[in-house]
């Protein structure tokens, strides 16, 4: 990697070893949770009566398509403007996978929580002047990597456990071009969105196997991220180690 893309130092690199260890521990606890309460209901609604949600489930997927892409619009800025406030955007993703399918779904919630992140705290933090020392517990080791802002270091924040309305807010005091903040961010929203938004599509299958496929392949998804993302991080620590 270029230099602007490894870690400032050494206990700078083992910060973000632990906190990126803590972030995927919570997110795999999280798409965990998900998974067990949607396997739970789409078990009771295959088996009871509860079963007519699925059907009506079809009908509404079917009536959203109708709409065309006024309906995928009207999700983009729905899902933009309400990231853009502060709101969680995985919700959305599930919202997404549920309404459109995997596929679609996942790419308009990847893209709208992206534009949401871009267009509202960055967009007006852009304009403070860049200062450092403004980050406590936490959001220290995401203060320290943003110095030098680049698109690895940009999607390396978005791993750890700090809101995405604080991480704008870094992000916008800081001189990131706007081209990195966009792709560092898309990257690193990427994983969970890809969970989330087949968790959300598994809900909304007709075949119960096919669901619970979805589901495993959320669980799948989020370990071999954060696996991949683990061993990069070690090895960045590694190589900031004083020789």
């Amino acid at each position: 990697m270029e230099d602007e893309d490894s870690l400032l130092d050494a206990s700078s690199a083992d910060a973000l070893e632990q906190e990126t260890s803590r972030a995927f521990g919570k997110e795999t606890r999280q798409v965990l949770l998900a998974v067990v309460m949607v396997a739970a209901f789409l078990a009771l609604a295959h088996f009871t009566p509860v079963r007519a949600w699925i059907e009506n489930v079809q009908v509404w997927k079917t009536m959203m398509r109708e709409y065309g892409l006024a309906a995928h619009g009207l999700f983009f800025l729905a899902c933009a403007g309400c990231v853009m406030l502060g709101v969680p955007r995985l919700a959305f993703c599930s919202a997404g996978g549920l309404i459109f399918g995997f596929g679609e779904g996942l790419v308009i919630s990847l893209l709208g929580s992206t534009c949401g992140s871009y267009g509202g705290v960055f967009a007006l933090a852009a304009w403070i002047p860049p200062c450092g020392g403004i980050a406590c517990g936490e959001v220290a080791v995401a203060e320290k990597m943003l110095r030098k802002p680049s698109v690895m270091r940009v999607f390396w924040v978005r791993q750890l456990m700090v809101p995405g309305l604080v991480l704008n807010v870094l992000l916008g005091m800081t001189p990131v071009r706007h081209s990195r903040f966009l792709l560092g961010t898309l990257l690193g929203y990427l994983p969970l969105n890809v969970a989330f938004s087949l968790v959300g599509s598994g809900l909304g299958k007709k075949d119960l196997a096919q669901s619970m496929v979805q589901l495993l392949a959320a669980l799948a998804v989020i370990n071999i991220a954060g696996w991949l993302v683990y061993k990069m991080v070690k090895k960045q620590a590694r190589s900031a180690e004083p020789t």
